[in-house]
């Protein structure tokens, strides 16, 4: 019985921790978009915010393609 409850809170510790980084990964993504003079395709960086919460490591990627890759145009900050 002790085994399956050690098992249990192993598999699931996971959870907290994932949904912590999410938010933390997505926090600094709305502050470096707010740091930036002018982000790609004027997007605020709320929408930011909100694209890197739905979709997280492909809104990052899309996030930082955008706005500080040799791809991007512009790389202005405040």
């Amino acid at each position: 019985m002790e085994v399956a409850i050690i098992i249990f809170f192993l598999t699931w510790l996971w959870v907290p921790i994932a949904l912590a980084t999410h938010l933390v990964l997505s926090i600094i993504v709305f502050k470096d978009a707010k740091s930036l003079t002018s982000t790609a395709l004027n997007i605020s960086p709320v929408l930011w915010l909100a694209v890197s919460l739905i979709i997280p490591i492909i809104g990052m990627f899309i996030y930082w393609v955008m706005n500080h890759s040799q791809l991007s145009n512009k790389n202005y900050r405040l």
